[in-house]
């Protein structure tokens, strides 16, 4: 989780079958590799907020997930010691009409949700006013390459890191 970045990954669609092992995986991943500090310590991976305001805004994105009924599997708590920090910041269980998946939140915050067809995960992914970046994690190339295609952003990588990931099953 990059926190403030214009493509900045805050949403995650994972295939059905291998979800709750992914959100194992990206939980144990990114609480093994954060390091919460000032952003002049090269060791730091997760600096604080821009403004008091802005961790505000954030927190205000999860109490508005756990009371949709999103699942919080990491963070969600707030720090004020020498920052205005936020804990990475992980949702499982969001549907795309929450407030937390259709606005963007600009913080260590990421919404995670199931799909069980290309066409579903295609349908929820251009369901958004926003779409700067994409990106598409299969195994499959050509299936990889014929999603990105029909996801409407202004960019779409196939195998890299952006704000929409869609993750299948091996086959």
């Amino acid at each position: 989780m990059a926190g403030q970045v214009c493509t900045s990954t805050s949403r995650i669609y994972v295939q059905e079958s291998v979800y709750e092992k992914f959100l194992e995986e990206f939980k144990k991943y990114t609480q093994e590799n954060t390091t919460i500090g000032s952003q002049f310590d090269s060791n730091v991976t997760h600096g604080p907020q821009i403004s008091k305001a802005q961790q505000e805004k954030i927190m205000s994105y999860v109490d508005s997930a756990k009371s949709e009924g999103a699942r919080l599997i990491l963070g969600g708590e707030a720090s004020n010691k020498q920052g205005y920090f936020v804990d990475p910041t992980i949702f499982a269980d969001v549907r795309n009409d929450m407030k937390a998946s259709r606005e963007e939140v600009f913080g260590p915050f990421v919404v995670v949700s199931s799909f069980k067809s290309e066409d579903e995960v295609i349908e929820k992914a251009n369901d958004t006013e926003y779409g700067l970046g994409a990106a598409v994690f299969t195994k499959d190339i050509v299936r990889g390459h014929r999603v990105a295609g029909e996801i409407e952003a202004g960019m779409v990588w196939v195998g890299c890191i952006p704000f929409i990931i869609f993750v299948h099953e091996q086959s």
